[in-house]
């Protein structure tokens, strides 16, 4: 004869239940396994980390290291001085090529007045004046070149500011024209 088992129906209900839970139980138990060897290997490596810190901070404390660092902020200074000297050596050079008051064309006009009798000492232009200093055997061919400069479309004005026959060779006369030239500011 057969027993006939009226509460297996409850038993299996039981039985899954039980196993569900086991299910539960081991993936919660996996979980914290996964979470705690995490926490591990994350506090390791931080560890691991604050060494490293600690160990380059005292390498960079080191006498020798703070020299080089110090002679390297000197020499980073010394390059942004430098830097700032160029920038405006560079503007100013800009600005003095664009004045540009002495060129080939200015030279030549002033070559063509001179007179055969004339030879230069010196030539200096200063902003807008254009001093030249000679020499010549009369006191003529320093008038004509006078009058030949005040012809020249560059020359605003030209006179004549010395003429000494006392402090040159005997027979010649020393001199020193001014011109005031055109269209420099």
């Amino acid at each position: 004869m057969r027993d006939i088992n009226f509460f297996s129906k409850y038993q299996r209900q039981n039985n899954q239940k039980k196993d569900s839970l086991i299910y539960v139980y081991k993936l919660a138990a996996l979980v914290g396994a996964i979470i705690v060897i995490s926490l591990g290997v994350n506090t390791f490596r931080i560890f691991s980390l604050n060494k490293s810190i600690e160990s380059y901070n005292e390498k960079l404390n080191a006498p020798d290291i703070q020299e080089k660092l110090n002679e390297a902020e000197k020499i980073n200074f010394k390059i942004d001085v430098l830097s700032k000297y160029d920038s405006t050596l560079s503007e100013l050079s800009s600005v003095i090529s664009k004045r540009d008051n002495v060129s080939d064309k200015l030279l030549n006009d002033i070559r063509s007045t001179i007179p055969t009798d004339v030879s230069f000492k010196n030539l200096e232009i200063n902003n807008d004046v254009l001093t030249l200093q000679g020499v010549s055997k009369s006191r003529e061919a320093v008038g004509e070149m006078q009058h030949n400069l005040k012809k020249l479309d560059v020359i605003r004005e030209a006179f004549v500011n010395s003429l000494d026959i006392g402090g040159s060779v005997e027979g010649e006369y020393s001199f020193d024209i001014k011109c005031v030239i055109r269209g420099v500011n």
